[in-house]
């Protein structure tokens, strides 16, 4: 696993309601998780904190549809599955 994998949150929190993978063009991929609605937003800060509180680099913006993300990475390809874990149940 990566260097960042002890770091990823090992427990899902609120599920998003859009999970995106996208590639790097060195092999490693990035992932956004977003939130609609009225409590998009409290459900992305629960993301955001978990991600802090772990030393994850992330970034957080509106969408201009209106959902919160919350985005990640690059992170190796072994460590998706870890990252994916933490938005799934």
């Amino acid at each position: 696993m990566g260097e960042d994998d002890s770091r990823l949150p090992s427990a899902a929190g609120p599920v998003p309601d859009r999970m995106t993978i996208w590639p790097v063009d060195d092999g490693r991929y990035g992932l956004d998780a977003s939130f609609f609605g009225a409590s998009g937003y409290e459900r992305a800060d629960w993301h955001l904190r978990s991600l802090s509180d772990r030393g994850v680099r992330h970034t957080f913006h509106q969408e201009p549809d209106g959902a919160w993300t919350v985005r990640f990475g690059p992170l190796p390809a072994l460590d998706v599955g870890s990252a994916l874990a933490a938005f799934v149940r």
